[in-house]
């Protein structure tokens, strides 16, 4: 896939299905209802190509479980992050996932929210 339809893609993939699957975000947003799946670039966002002119994206999806407060959040959070893990595999191995990060604070709009990341890799043309 080329490089501005990365983004759209991993949204299609990740889109909700059921009522209570979380909303998808592709864009920079400055406030968000959790749960949702947050997808940009991570660093790098590309890798040098490394044969036949192919690169390797790296897209970032932070899962916001909700706000940070005392109680079972990190439990959903791990549910999200299983939720993530299983739709990205189905779709015949597109994205590789290369790492998932544990549970961290994110800030957005003088709120702070429980949250991971998930990086994918993905082949560009």
């Amino acid at each position: 896939m080329n490089l501005t339809e990365a983004r759209e893609k991993l949204a299609a993939v990740l889109a909700p299905i059921a009522d209570d699957d979380p909303d998808v975000l592709v864009s920079l947003v400055d406030s968000l209802e959790p749960p949702a799946l947050m997808i940009g670039w991570d660093d790098p966002m590309l890798e040098a190509p490394t044969t036949a002119c192919l690169s390797t994206g790296r897209l970032a999806i932070t899962v916001v479980a909700g706000r940070l407060v005392p109680g079972e959040g990190v439990s959903t959070l791990e549910d999200l992050i299983a939720y993530t893990h299983r739709r990205l595999r189905a779709d015949s191995g597109a994205w590789a996932i290369d790492v998932t990060s544990g549970p961290r604070r994110f800030d957005m709009a003088q709120t702070t929210y429980l949250a991971a990341r998930i990086t994918v890799r993905v082949t560009i043309t």
